[in-house]
Formats: C-alpha cells, structure tokens, sequence
C-alpha cells in the first residue's frame, strides 16, 4: 500500500542554513511537536556518516530544503550562506571557480584542475562545468574546507563542495517548487518518487527549469540584450535491494544551458579613447548595466553524466564501488565590449571534455579499537578545445597592408589526463574522548598536451614565440597525507588539531601568449595546512558553536596570468609560494520556541609570499622593471579579508487558520576584493553588504508554503567582477550579478 510522506518545510524556510534542523519548544508550528534542542546533523566529509559535531575537520553542512526555501540553486550563490567561499565569474561556464580560504582556480587554460573539488553523489565532477548548472532535489551540501586529497583525491588541495542528492524513497512522494522574480526570473523544479517493484527496486526522478530576461541592456538599434539566463536538466535515479547486504544505485543526469552571455558593461576609458559602435557612443559609469554593441555573445553548455554505486556487506565492514561517466561540451562566442561585428568576426571557444573515474574502498565499522577506509581509484579525462579568433580592424585609423585586412587565429590544444590512486586512513580510538586519526595517499598521473596553433597575419599581431605545434608528456607522484589529534572535552564540546599535506597535478599551457614565462607543463600545487579547531553544543543543545584557526601554505600554487601584449595574452604559471591564513566562525541558536537565529564570520588573509618576475599590468606602473614586477606580499584576487553573516527567523502560530507564518531575514557583508592577479588598483570590487527578506505561509500539516520575497532589499549596486585590457578604448568593464539591485518575487513550495 503507497502512504503519501509529509516533508516538514518549515525546516526548509529556516534561517538556519549551517545545520537546518533546529527543534523548537512544545509548541504547535507549522504542524511540528518538537523539543528546543537542535536534530543532528549527519554529513558524510570522512566517507562514512557521521554527526557534523564529531567530524575534526572544519564543515559546513546545508540542507537541501534550506537551498529551496531561499532560493539559492546555483554554486554561484554559496558565498551567500556559507562562510569562507567565494566564487569568481567568467566569459563562459568552462572559466568559472570557486574558492574556499581565498583559495581557487580561474584560468582561461583549459589543462588546468580546479583546487576546489566537486564531488556529486560520490562522484568527481569534470571540473565546475558539470555540477554549476543547477543544484535541485538535494539532500544536502556539505562545505569542506582546506586540503582534502586524502579521502576526494587529487584536484581538493583547497577543499571540496560534496553534493549528495536525495535518494528514492519507499513510498509514494511528489514535489514541486517554482518562483517568479523581476526580470523575468522564472524557476521550476520537482521530483517523484517512490516504489517500481515493491520494496526491491525505487526510482526518484527530478527535473528543473530555470529562466531570466537579460540583465544588460543593448542601446544599439535592433541589438540584442545581454546576460540571460535559460537552462533545464533532468536526474533519474534507480536503487536495487538485490540482498539484504547487496545494493545498487544507478544515476543518469542530462542539464543543458543556452545563453546570451556573458559581457561585462563599460566602467570607463582610456582618456581621449572613447570610442562608438557605428556612430552610436558606449555608455558608461560606476553603475552602468548599459552597452551598445552591433552584434551578439552566444553560450552553451551540455552534460551528461552517469553512475553506478554498489554497496556489499562484507560482514561488520561495507565494499563500496563507484564508476563515473562523464562528457560535457561547452560553446562561448564571447563578445568583448565595445568591439563591433567589423572588429570582431569571430572569437569562439567550442570544448568537449569526457571522463572516466572508478573507486573501489572498504570502510570497517566505527565502533572498535582502530577504525579505517581504505580503497583505490582510477581517474581518466580528456578535453579538446578548437578556438578560432578573426579581427578585422580596417576603419579610420588603420590602413592594413592589401588583403590583409583579417586576422585570423586557430588555437586547437587536447589534454589526457591519467591517474592510479591508493589511500587509506584510520583512527585510533584510544580512549572515549581521545581520538588519533592517520592517512596517507599516493597519486601517479600522467598529462599530455597537444597544441595546434596557427596564424594568418593582417591587422591583429599575434606572438610568433607562441605559434606552431607543442607535444608534450610529463608523469609525476604526488603524495597527501594528514594527521589529527581529536579531543571530547565533555559530551557537548570537541576540540582537535590537524596537519595535511595535498596535491593538485600537473598543470598545462593551452592558450597562445608570447611571454618567456611560459611553458608547456607547469609543476603540481603542494599545500600544507594546519588547523586547530572547536565544535560545540551548549546550554541544552540550544546553541552550536563552531569555529576553527587555520594556516595553509601553497608550493607551486598555479595562477592565472596575462601579459600586455594587444591582444593579451592568458597563461598558467607556478606562483613560488602562496599563504592563506584566517578563522571560521559559525553559530546556530534557538533563542526561543519561535525565533532562531545564526551567524557566520570569517578572517582570510591570502597572499603571495614569493612571486617574481611577473608581467606588470601597465608599462607604466612605477614599480615595473623591464615589463616585470614582484608580486610577493601582494594579494591574491577574488579573496575578500572580511565576510560576516548574520540571519534571524521567527515563526508566529495563527490559531484559527490552516497556515502558520513566518518572518525571515538576512544580511551578507564582504570587504573589499581584489579582481585581478596582476595588481591593478583599478581593478579593486568595493566592499558591500545585501539584505534578504522573505514573509510567508506555511501550512499545519506541512502540505505547502507560500512566500514573498525581497533579495537585496536595500538596493545596494555590486558586481561579480572587474576587468580590463579590452582594448578599443575601454579602461575597465564589470560584470554584474542578477541581484545587483533590489529583486521581489513570490515563491511556493508543494509536497504531496
């Protein structure tokens, strides 16, 4: 007999998004009887799961439902709810990152690995692509911060964002949540789920769709807006109860993206320069969301990616076996502002990226003397990029030699990328309170490049140093390791230490640029992080406190960088040594039966500690010496100092009518941040803070919620990034985020 399973949503809505589930007093809310003290919360950060509370590592778990409730569902709004991450925009989804600790990749090569991992249902995303487009139907997302290549391998020497989407259930469930916002702002999303054949085989099928009006607008006559938004996907998953030790769960996800994307919108020019588009001018100002271009930005983005996870028992000890497949294909035709259709024929980047990963790990039962994981993994990945860039710069001021008026740039590279992994960790239970926890891992990875490039000379100049065919192979082994002493100074509070070691494998050189400073193969990133840290529940499990102190330094950290050559050139390079160091505050409360209210800070100050001898980003900045500056000391970007958040809920019980309602709010504040590696003063983000409001309805019987809302309530101008050498004219540009002024919009959530 199917029975239809409530899900609470007033959990969902909750302004607690670091452990969501926060009981209340006996009292009747939204339907739920339940105590003051707060649920546990379990995540799976060590391959096992676990009590958020007793993981020695620093965390931050968020529900699914808490995702839903403020509409945040992409990785691009994490930074919003969960400390320590930032994350740094492109001109395609292929040069989008995250960062955690200040600490990320963005680079236009494409033969690089993220430092920050994403790992979806066990599996390792090919890179951001795969796992950014939407974030529906999740069970939770768990935040793990410093090197984590012990357990997630090779490409988490900065943390991992591990995405566990639900499961089917047993019985008969059905959901679906849509908003509508300014702009147009349209998003969808939903699941069934439930029995195929009894108990022995459930399924769970979720679909999303989302859509928004371009944020930039076009003032050229005809010309089409920029900055859309317009994508679907869809995730099936199918779980076997073959024996009561033996099951098996086969996921199949398909998203694909289609956008008009993604231009940055004239700040200002260089004096005397400013230039028109077929006689209409450019606009401009700090808050510009204005252009006026001739021609489009198109973008697209596919992916499909498979699984199969088995789980045996062997006893007291589980066999778990996981094999990933992957292939994405991303397409930008990006547009740089102010360069019109007769300056810019073509500037297209189309790449196709499959992988193959396997894992095959046993995990003994937590309860003994000594507990462990141990297991092997296999990683396999390849990506081709064919770019084709054509100038034309014939106009006034530029007479090209006859028939050389087009420029035109092929820039065809393939990366393989291969690796064999072993790891283990165990811990030694040495007393109740007194934990020690060892691990080691060992990576063997081969790389390959191959590099076509090649150039037909007219108006543009390209560097002849960077033309030609490059074939290169290189293999190394990189070891992690870490080490941590874990202590449970009462029931309520645990302390611990730890030291790790990561590696992020070799990295490549895919694009042109004519700086000596580039190779073909450029070294593994070495972290090693210290960390000492505090997890506790206090005055009757109303109050959780968390917060950690950290230090990691970077050998070899592999940044992106350019040169100022027309047009620049973007490479990869190892930065000596790199340092982020800071504390992680988090603290959730029941302050009373019906208001609840958490907060997060968190201090990161990263920077180079020795990088020499790199491109200036102006010939005439006074400390440039021959093209070159000394980074050392300086900033790494897209790392603000200071972010702090604060939010408070409060639930008011309306006896006489079916529904209860709600009062929601938030504030985010970041410092300052710094846009670009090469220190541009130009380039610095202002520091800013934004306000979220949602009022609501929630239904007694947890049937449905309907919510207002307001994000950025105070209207307060920001951007997701600066940039500049753009050339024709303009000195520095920015992109802009769907909330880079006050949204309203309503939402509903329904669960049958």
């Amino acid at each position: 007999m199917q029975k239809v399973r409530i899900a609470v949503l007033l959990s969902a809505c909750s302004a607690l998004p670091f452990q969501n589930a926060i009981a209340q007093d006996t009292a009747e809310i939204a339907g739920a009887t339940r105590t003051l003290s707060q649920d546990v919360v379990v995540v799976t950060a060590q391959k096992r799961e676990q009590n958020l509370q007793d993981v020695p590592i620093s965390v931050t778990a968020v529900q699914g439902e808490t995702l839903d409730a403020l509409g945040r569902n992409q990785i691009s709004e994490l930074s919003r709810i969960v400390p320590g991450v930032s994350f740094a925009d492109g001109t395609s989804d292929a040069g989008k990152s995250v960062a955690i600790r200040g600490v990320g990749t963005q680079s236009f090569s494409r033969g690089v690995e993220q430092a920050v991992g994403t790992v979806v249902d066990g599996v390792v995303a090919d890179g951001l692509v795969s796992s950014q487009l939407d974030m529906s139907d999740v069970e939770r997302l768990e935040v793990l911060r410093g090197p984590q290549g012990m357990l997630f391998g090779k490409n988490a020497s900065a943390g991992v964002l591990n995405i566990v989407t639900n499961d089917p259930t047993a019985d008969l469930e059905l959901g679906l949540n849509a908003s509508y916002a300014e702009e147009n702002e349209i998003k969808l999303s939903g699941f069934v789920s439930g029995p195929l054949v009894g108990e022995k085989i459930l399924a769970r099928i979720t679909g999303y769709y989302n859509k928004r009006d371009a944020l930039v607008e076009n003032i050229f006559p005809g010309g089409q807006d920029f900055n859309d938004r317009d994508e679907w996907g869809i995730r099936g998953k199918v779980l076997f109860q073959i024996t009561d030790d033996l099951d098996a769960t086969v996921t199949g996800f398909h998203a694909e993206r289609d956008h008009v994307c993604c231009l940055f919108a004239p700040v200002s020019y260089v004096p005397g320069r400013r230039p028109a588009t077929l006689g209409v001018e450019l606009p401009s100002g700090p808050e510009n969301d204005k252009v006026s271009e001739d021609d489009t930005a198109t973008g697209s983005t596919k992916s499909d990616a498979y699984s199969l996870e088995i789980n045996y028992q062997l006893g007291d000890h589980t066999l778990t076996s996981i094999t990933g497949y992957s292939l994405s294909e991303v397409q930008s035709n990006y547009r740089a502002p102010g360069s019109p259709t007769i300056g810019i024929l073509q500037n297209e980047g189309l790449s196709d990226i499959e992988q193959l990963t396997h894992e095959l790990r046993v995990t003994s039962p937590a309860d003994q003397l000594v507990s462990y994981v141990v297991g092997l993994y296999y990683f396999d990945r390849e990506e081709s990029r064919d770019f084709t860039r054509q100038v034309d710069l014939f106009g006034p001021n530029v007479t090209p030699a006859p028939g050389l008026a087009i420029s035109s740039l092929v820039n065809n590279s393939r990366v393989t990328r291969e690796s064999f992994s072993v790891f283990g960790q165990a811990t030694i239970n040495l007393t109740e309170a007194l934990r020690l926890s060892f691990g080691l891992r060992m990576d063997n990875e081969e790389v390959s490049l191959f590099k076509d490039v090649g150039f037909v000379p007219g108006t543009m100049p390209e560097q002849p140093t960077a033309l030609g065919i490059t074939s290169e192979s290189e293999s190394d082994t990189g070891w992690s390791g870490r080490i941590i002493a874990q202590y449970d100074a009462s029931d309520d509070v645990m302390v611990y230490a730890s030291a790790a070691r990561g590696y992020k494998g070799l990295g490549t050189n895919t694009l042109v640029s004519g700086d000596p400073a580039v190779v073909p193969i450029v070294d593994p990133e070495i972290p090693t992080s210290f960390e000492l840290g505090l997890k506790s529940r206090l005055l009757d499990n109303r109050v959780t406190f968390n917060t950690a102190l950290f230090h990691t330094t970077f050998d070899d950290f592999q940044s992106s960088n350019l040169d100022n050559n027309t047009p620049p050139g973007f490479f990869l390079v190892n930065a000596e040594e790199m340092r982020t160091m800071g504390v992680e505050v988090e603290m959730d409360a029941r302050v009373t039966e019906r208001l609840s209210m958490s907060g997060s800070l968190t201090y990161t100050d990263a920077e180079f500690t020795d990088f020499e001898a790199q491109p200036c980003y102006s010939p005439v900045q006074p400390e440039c010496v021959g093209g070159r500056q000394d980074l050392s000391g300086d900033d790494i970007p897209n790392s603000p100092d200071w972010t702090y958040r604060v939010a408070a809920r409060y639930d008011q019980p309306l006896q006489n009518l079916p529904f209860d309602g709600f009062v929601d709010v938030s504030w985010y504040w970041q410092s300052e941040v710094l846009y670009n590696s090469n220190q541009n003063p130009t380039l610095i983000g202002d520091s800013y803070g934004i306000a979220d409001l949602f009022v609501g309805i929630a239904d007694k019987e947890s049937r449905y919620t309907l919510t207002v809302f307001a994000k950025n309530l105070f209207d307060k101008f920001h951007v997701n990034s600066l940039s500049t050498n753009f050339g024709f004219g303009i000195a520095k540009a920015q992109l802009l985020p769907y909330e880079y002024e006050r949204r309203f919009g309503v939402a509903a959530n329904l669960r049958f």
